[in-house]
């Protein structure tokens, strides 16, 4: 069941045009993140630290898509 706050939603949608999911996991694939087939996220590298963009967008596949996390 979704999730994300409207302060969230709001955002997503300024950025991305739309609470669509691809948007957000577009733009984590071309920073170097990877998705597994348990919906997980794998940073780029170990002691990578992500941006707020990224980790906002982490945030809401998670709240708002029921994402695992982040392994």
């Amino acid at each position: 069941m979704p999730s994300a706050s409207e302060t969230m939603r709001k955002s997503i949608i300024e950025r991305f045009g739309s609470l669509n999911p691809d948007g957000p996991i577009k733009y984590l694939l071309d920073h170097g993140w990877r998705l597994t087939r348990n919906f997980f996220w794998i940073p780029p590298s170990r002691d990578y630290t992500e941006p707020e963009l990224e980790g906002e967008c982490i945030d809401f596949l998670i709240d708002e898509w029921d994402y695992g996390g982040v392994l």
